[in-house]
């Protein structure tokens, strides 16, 4: 039964949970913008190096090998630019699975502890009632579990296709700017 302490520990429990969620949102927001000014940054003195490169150019072959040159470590860095969003989203993931986690975990325990109340306490006949809903219960946290270890089996999969095919792009490109130049 709910009463006015549990009330009052339920709704700190409930800040406190949003205030870390909060946080973690933050902290990957702060993140996020860090690794965006760091490309921005990067991607301007590539710029103004090309820039300054193509201003002293007196030849059309100068011309070509510049811009040639520039798409390697602009591809690179966006790789590595995506990669590093990708890991602070996966870290956020993690952080937020690890603050709801107990949440969910003591969820389910007082929903054990109500439907033992509801079996021990129903008429004659209610312990099928409370069986149904166990099993129900059971196979709802089964369905769960399963779908995070497929989807965890997907993001790994997808990962590692991902990293590959953004591997190959950077070294045909790195080919091609050769050949180029």
């Amino acid at each position: 039964m709910m009463t006015k302490d549990t009330l009052i520990v339920s709704h700190g429990d409930a800040l406190d949970t949003l205030s870390g969620l909060v946080g973690i949102g933050f902290d990957a927001t702060a993140r996020l913008n860090v690794l965006s000014l760091d490309l921005f940054r990067a991607a301007l003195k590539d710029h103004v190096a090309l820039l300054s490169g193509l201003s002293t150019a007196r030849e059309p072959k100068t011309v070509l090998a510049l811009g040639a040159g520039s798409i390697e470590p602009a591809l690179t860095r966006a790789v590595g630019y995506l990669r590093a969003c990708y890991g602070v989203a996966s870290e956020m993931g993690e952080s937020i699975n690890a603050l709801l986690a107990p949440k969910y975990a003591a969820i389910n325990k007082d929903l054990d502890k109500a439907i033992e109340h509801l079996s021990a306490n129903t008429p004659v006949g209610g312990e099928v009632i409370a069986s149904a809903l166990k099993s129900a219960v059971s196979a709802t946290h089964s369905a769960i579990e399963d779908a995070a270890k497929t989807t965890r089996t997907v993001v790994e999969l997808s990962e590692a296709n991902i990293n590959k095919a953004a591997d190959a792009a950077v070294k045909a490109t790195a080919k091609a700017a050769k050949k180029v130049a």
